[in-house]
């Protein structure tokens, strides 16, 4: 049998093949529970089988170890018992041993399946491909596939700092969905077995949060919403433990199960190698650019703000090639980068601020440097970019989040640019002091401290103190 022939029909699904690959390896019984980015996919597959919606190649791009993979089996699934079980699955970090190419899976199908040209097919068909950015010249690849294969609805995972870079004609064809970390209630779905679906409170609490016209009314908002959040919390079991364990170790989906703090740790430093010496490498002509990468990531963990020209001079690279570094660490998903707040010129010629998307990312480069001290101050930057992962996630491509920037006086933390006036939030191990924002310069709609001490809200004049599990809820 022809090679290509046969890893054709190998790569046909079948239920078993989906079962295997969706019960957890070491638990048996206890399958990945659905991440609530599954809920869009599944969307849009109704949509191009009930309704023939234009979308029928979706990108999945995300930092390594988030889950894209378990995804597409889960999308598999759920096509596969509701829609054809004519579906395949092409794993290109095992198919790159093979010299198997998307090209000649194209070719493939043309002689083995369809038998004739691509664009004759008329069954229903999903083509599946992982690590797609594993395959030589897989962006003209899956574009030709596309145009050619007009039955076919396409799935595919890749990093996302390849992923994203694609050529225009490939982006106007795939819809890029952000896989990002878990949030705190993602993490307790796949812990506790008891956990139950909370989308109806989660969405009260965002509207709650970010279109309340007052502080007053924000306040007793939240306060309806009291006995529903602490149901969560008695029914799941959840401790303060819980929280912690969240945002130092667990909010990478790959690690969620993991109980070794050192095999986590271990794990997430060879996630932050991987990412850096064969992603960025296949972005970048420069030989040096992986090892600078490593550099400005510590420099970012020791503090979020760095100067351009000190660390230039540190590093002994340009300040251009700096942000061109810094631009692709962002593409690759290992940082959140946010611009002063204020017009044009201000967010173009001023610094930036840099979180991490997964805080646990902060704490592995940094506990080299410091072992366990400042561990508060370590925690603080976590609940920091924790809180900006959040509202990366809530507002995606919005562009609605900025930090202040003003030399004289107290700066807060962020602000979310909601109309007709912005909001200011505070974050804080125990935070209670509102000084920051009340005389902050910024004309704002109220302003919010995230406190991770506290367990019920306050209210003072037109700042809301919260207790960050409430926040996490998100």
């Amino acid at each position: 049998m022809d090679e290509l022939q046969q890893i054709l029909e190998n790569s046909k699904l079948t239920k078993q093949k989906i079962n295997d690959n969706l019960l957890h390896p070491v638990l048996d019984t206890t399958d990945y529970k659905p991440r609530e980015i599954f809920a869009e996919i599944s969307d849009i597959s109704d949509n191009y089988f009930n309704k023939k919606s234009a979308i029928r190649m979706v990108g999945l791009a995300g930092l390594r170890g988030t889950g894209k993979t378990t995804l597409l089996w889960q999308s598999a699934n759920y096509i596969f018992d509701n829609y054809t079980q004519n579906i395949y699955f092409f794993n290109f970090a095992d198919l790159i041993r093979y010299n198997i190419s998307i090209w000649d899976i194209r070719e493939g199908f043309e002689k083995f399946v369809v038998k004739n040209y691509l664009a004759s097919y008329k069954e229903r068909i999903v083509l599946i491909f992982d690590e797609v950015h594993e395959s030589p010249m897989w962006a003209k690849a899956l574009k030709a596939l596309f145009d050619e294969f007009r039955s076919a609805f396409i799935l595919a995972s890749g990093s996302s700092a390849l992923l994203l870079q694609a050529t225009a004609d490939l982006v106007s064809r795939m819809l890029i969905q952000h896989v990002f970390p878990l949030n705190f209630t993602e993490y307790i779905t796949i812990r506790k077995k008891k956990s139950h679906e909370i989308f109806d409170l989660q969405t009260k609490l965002k509207d709650c949060l970010f279109y309340s016209d007052t502080a007053n009314k924000l306040f007793n908002s939240i306060q309806s919403l009291e006995t529903g959040i602490s149901n969560y919390f008695l029914t799941n079991e959840i401790t303060n433990d819980d929280i912690l364990n969240y945002v130092k170790f667990h909010n990478i989906t790959r690690l969620s199960l993991e109980t070794n703090e050192e095999r986590i740790d271990s794990l997430i430093s060879d996630l932050i190698k991987r990412v850096i010496y064969e992603d960025i490498p296949k972005l970048s002509e420069k030989q040096n650019d992986a090892q600078n990468s490593e550099k400005i990531l510590q420099r970012i963990a020791a503090s979020d703000e760095i100067n351009l020209q000190t660390l230039s001079q540190t590093i002994g690279i340009s300040q251009n090639e700096i942000n061109d570094n810094l631009n692709i660490l962002s593409k690759a998903e290992l940082l959140n980068i946010l611009r002063p707040f204020g017009g044009i010129d201000t967010k173009i010629n001023k610094a930036q601020k840099f979180f991490f998307m997964s805080p646990s990312i902060r704490r592995v480069l940094l506990k080299p440097l410091t072992g366990n001290k400042n561990e508060i101050d370590l925690l603080a930057k976590m609940l920091e970019d924790t809180i900006v992962l959040y509202l990366t996630r809530i507002f995606r491509n919005e562009n609605i989040i900025s930090f202040t920037s003003f030399k004289k006086g107290k700066n807060p933390d962020l602000i979310v640019e909601t109309l007709p006036k912005p909001i200011i939030i505070e974050i804080g191990i125990n935070k209670n002091t509102t000084k920051q924002i009340s005389s902050s310069k910024i004309k704002y709609k109220y302003g919010i401290i995230i406190n991770s001490k506290i367990e019920k809200i306050e209210l003072h004049n037109d700042i809301v103190i919260i207790p960050l599990k409430y926040f996490l809820l998100l």
